[in-house]
């Protein structure tokens, strides 16, 4: 994997300013120096757990680690942008985000 590293880092930086555009985002740290990060939004893990769920059955398509609560209201992810990652283009990420988003909040008016 350590030969991957450079490519994975650079195209991370491709995709980080989608996700970190993303409405209620954060990402930490803003500029990530690799392909690894924390994603935060002000969501329960529970419902971007479930929305994580229904989004891989729905597009057949893993789009973050599982969510943990990090205080009231607000739940991080731990972001690893390799492998299957290289093959996603910033708006896929964009278009997939958005998506996540919809179901989360249908999530968690259920």
């Amino acid at each position: 994997m350590l030969p991957e590293l450079p490519g994975y880092a650079a195209h991370a930086a491709t995709l980080v300013p989608a996700l970190a555009a993303l409405p209620g985002t954060r990402v930490h740290p803003a500029v990530p120096p690799t392909h690894e990060f924390q994603l935060w939004l002000p969501h329960s893990a529970k419902a971007l757990n479930a929305a994580l769920l229904t989004l891989a059955e729905q597009e057949r398509v893993w789009f973050c680690q599982e969510w943990t609560d990090a205080a009231p209201g607000l739940a991080m992810t731990e972001m690893r942008l390799s492998d299957s990652a290289q093959e996603w283009t910033a708006e896929e990420v964009t278009e997939l985000g958005l998506r996540f988003l919809e179901l989360v909040a249908a999530a968690e008016r259920d």
